[in-house]
């Protein structure tokens, strides 16, 4: 087997595996033991990716194209943004599934796990421009269903509906113009001009970038916790915005820099509002939202450090507000919706998950030691280069964000606790997957080299792709092997 069919065969594992287990979660005799089927699943997914990566790794890094092709976008289209993308989806998944509280898991709810993990792991590994708009709807539907199940997720459920419904409407749309008139090939009118335009209007939707950021804290605040960490962590609207934006002629293009400003404002606002939140889960919504917003913030970065930054952010933040939400998320399966706006006292009775909760926090702030410290340097350092007022908001966000997680966990964790309240061990499931994300952010935050290395090279191809003379949308200079 030659590496390009090892790559195929390692990205096909870890998409069908989990859509298998969709199914078999949901009808039949597994049906029972939904959690164990997803589980299982996750693992192979995980494993499969980490094939990928090594298969890549191997290689020469060039990236690898199969089956149909639309503009220059290959159906599959395994490049270093897939390589990184999978295992990080992957692990993301299978953290949820595994700390997931157990009554939250059930023959529906795992079924839509498997699938959203699925789909987010096809529409990274292509660069087809229908395919990505089909796989769009594909991964909404999942988080749609899981909202509308929760008690009480009936409004959120249609607030993220109406978003989901009208970004993709925009990602369509300018689809098509963008395949009509190319803006990346010489003479192009103005007809794919609108087109992009219109993809970053539907990527600032599907990202939550202001002013469409309503259904993001909502989608938390009202829905499914898992359902809302499934639906934000994998950065799917960056992912479309590099496949689809990042080519334009003439260096980079004016979309990209629109969304840049736009998401530099929405770190910085999102942050300021995570310290005046009420509740547990408006707080890791907007720590959320204001993290995800440095990744599409520095995609129109010109120095290679400020890309290899937002990808470092990418998996930093994702990694850590994972495990800041599966622990909020616990701590709400035992006592309910936890407020913020007096001292609850947790830490008495839940010691363990009280310090899990901090060093995540910690974790997406920069903290030496931790991968966020080298994503926020490399970022922060291009950004000051490049653009000093971007650097300025990067650091206000950071500033508000630091603000807030203290407040949280204070708030949350001091003050005395009631005699009466029952003691909340940790469980071993939860431990596990605690424990093993910590361990992931300060191994690449101690060793950062080989990651920062792989980095550089997606960084400066991208980079390359910008200052070319005949650029072209990443994923289709190249052609099939």
């Amino acid at each position: 087997m030659n590496a390009a069919a090892g790559q195929l065969a390692a990205l096909g594992v870890a998409v069908t595996v989990p859509a298998i287990g969709a199914v078999l979660a949901r009808v039949g005799p597994l049906a029972p033991v939904a959690r164990i089927v997803g589980i299982v699943s996750g693992v192979v997914s995980a494993l499969a990716a980490l094939v990928l990566v090594a298969m890549w790794q191997a290689h020469d890094g060039s990236p690898t194209a199969w089956g149909d092709s639309l503009a220059g976008g290959s159906l599959v289209f395994i490049d270093g943004l897939t390589a990184m993308a999978v295992p990080y989806v992957a692990l993301v998944f299978l953290a949820i599934t595994v700390a997931a509280p157990r009554r939250t898991l059930d023959s529906e709810s795992v079924p839509r796990l498997l699938a959203g993990s699925a789909g987010t792991i096809a529409l990274m590994g292509t660069a087809h421009p229908v395919a990505l708009v089909i796989l769009w709807v594909v991964t909404a539907l999942p988080t749609w269903s899981g909202t509308r199940s929760a008690q009480g997720g009936g409004p959120a459920a249609r607030v993220y509906a109406l978003a989901m419904a009208a970004a993709t409407a925009f990602l369509a749309v300018g689809v098509v113009l963008l395949v009509r008139d190319p803006p990346w090939q010489p003479g192009s009118g103005p007809v794919g001009n609108v087109g992009g335009w219109l993809v970053a209007i539907a990527v600032m939707m599907r990202k939550g970038i202001v002013p469409f950021h309503s259904w993001y804290p909502a989608l938390y605040s009202g829905g499914a916790f898992g359902a809302a960490l499934a639906a934000t962590m994998p950065h799917i609207a960056a992912a479309t915005a590099i496949r689809l934006l990042v080519g334009h002629a003439g260096g980079v293009s004016a979309e990209l820099v629109f969304l840049a400003q736009a998401a530099l404002v929405t770190t910085a606002y999102a942050a300021a509002l995570a310290v005046v939140q009420r509740d547990l889960r408006g707080l890791v919504g907007t720590l959320a939202l204001s993290q995800s917003s440095l990744v599409l913030a520095g995609l129109a970065g010109t120095l290679p450090t400020e890309l290899c930054g937002a990808l470092a952010v990418w998996i930093s933040s994702g990694l850590s507000l994972t495990g800041m939400g599966l622990v909020a998320w616990s701590i709400e399966s035992r006592a309910g919706p936890v407020s913020l706006e007096t001292l609850q006292g947790r830490a008495a009775d839940a010691p363990t998950l009280s310090g899990f909760f901090l060093l995540f926090g910690l974790a997406s702030l920069g903290v030496p030691g931790t991968l966020s410290f080298v994503a926020d340097d490399l970022i922060v350092s291009g950004s000051l280069d490049d653009r000093l007022h971007a650097g300025l908001l990067v650091i206000a966000g950071t500033v508000f964000a630091g603000i807030a997680v203290l407040r949280g966990w204070v708030r949350v964790f001091g003050g005395p606790a009631p005699a009466h309240r029952p003691p909340h061990p940790i469980l071993p499931r939860e431990r596990l997957v605690f424990t093993s994300l910590m361990v992931v952010l300060l191994v690449l935050g101690l060793w950062p080299g080989p990651l920062v290395h792989s980095l550089e090279q997606i960084a400066g191809s991208l980079v390359a792709q910008r200052g070319s003379d005949t650029p072209l949308p990443a994923g289709n200079d190249h052609p099939h092997r």
